[in-house]
């Protein structure tokens, strides 16, 4: 099954706020036996939530397709690719800088209650697949591919050739007439004798 539009959350789970703004997801017995292939692309008002939320300048893009299906013991597995053009401030310039995020993911849910046991057990160093707790009978994806990107951004943008300048050439020439004040110190502490 392909979609573009799958169904909101039900008015019991949390939905969209400005700590997450996309309210994309699945109730679990949407989900068949065969699964869902699912392709998205965010709306210019969904977009406009993400930017203010990640606190960047702006999302000009944002695409996510993926494969949904059922897990053993009550799971359900995502498996997709998410991609997001966005625009930052130049940690230096704060000029707007241009990227493309790109990130594969592999996610799944499990019931709230075993996620929470878990979190206490031992750690798979080989499981690569996340671990997401379904919210009441929602698959919040939404939430994933805001953490997603969140985690995805570049922590420092910088465009081409902005380099950090703690101080330029005119202040450095001020700073080279200006006396030692270690030595002004010195000279006040000396002693008429030491005058002489």
């Amino acid at each position: 099954m392909t979609g573009t539009t799958p169904n909101s959350p039900p008015a019991t789970t949390s939905g969209p706020g400005p700590s997450q703004p996309l309210d994309w997801g699945h109730a679990t017995d949407e989900v068949h036996a065969g699964g869902l292939d699912i392709k998205r692309s965010a709306t210019a008002s969904d977009r406009a939530a993400l930017a203010q939320a990640l606190n960047i300048l702006d999302c000009e893009l944002l695409e996510l397709s993926y494969r949904l299906k059922r897990a053993p013991a009550d799971g359900y597995r995502l498996k997709g690719k998410l991609k997001a053009e966005v625009v930052q401030a130049c940690v230096v310039t704060l000029a707007a800088v241009h990227d493309t995020v790109r990130i594969d993911l592999d996610v799944e849910f499990r019931p709230a209650d075993e996620v929470a046991a878990a979190d206490g057990g031992a750690v798979d160093l080989d499981d690569e697949t996340e671990i997401e707790p379904i919210d009441g009978k929602w698959l919040a994806v939404g939430r994933i591919v805001f953490e997603e990107l969140a985690a995805g951004l570049n922590p420092y943008p910088r465009r081409p050739g902005a380099e950090f300048s703690p101080q330029d050439d005119g202040e450095a020439a001020v700073d080279a007439g200006k006396p030692n004040p270690f030595a002004v110190l010195a000279k006040l502490k000396q002693t008429p004798t030491d005058k002489k």
